[in-house]
């Protein structure tokens, strides 16, 4: 009995969360905040640039192709308290162009080449993510050309 009453409440815990979590806007980028010790800089760092690499050497960066990455951005506060917010936002023109984001995680993740980063991303970077903090809409986007 115990455990179908804590089966019902994570059920409806799940749809509630679910609407709270859904609305209208569509999703066109990923991100987080992140709050890290001091001490963990280096190592965020590190995990935080391979993981951009793998961005870099496996989505399509050109402008002529409509699922692109517009851009990606790994800031870090200065040290506050014995903590730094590392903020992480990638952003897509499109939804389609962060499902292809996820399509082509999906396809490569598991690769030898690249599993080592997911695993030290996984392992060193996502346990601060800041809970609530997750990015799903680009409010506003500049990035100026060279004609600007």
């Amino acid at each position: 009995m115990r455990i179908f009453f804590i089966s019902f409440w994570c059920l409806v815990f799940s749809a509630i969360a679910q609407v709270h979590a859904s609305d209208n806007s569509p999703q066109t980028n990923w991100g987080g905040v992140f709050k890290v010790p001091v001490e963990k800089i280096d190592e965020v760092d590190r995990a935080t640039e391979k993981w951009a690499n793998w961005i870099k050497e496996t989505h399509p960066l050109g402008p002529d192709d409509e699922n692109n990455l517009a851009s990606l951005s790994i800031t870090r506060s200065r040290p506050q308290a014995g903590y730094v917010y590392y903020v992480i936002v990638e952003i897509y023109p499109t939804p389609e162009g962060l499902k292809n984001h996820q399509k082509i995680y999906r396809e490569t993740s598991w690769k030898s080449e690249y599993s080592p980063t997911f695993s030290d991303f996984g392992s060193t970077v996502m346990p601060y993510l800041i809970s609530g903090s997750k990015q799903r809409h680009t409010v506003y986007h500049l990035v100026p050309s060279k004609d600007h």
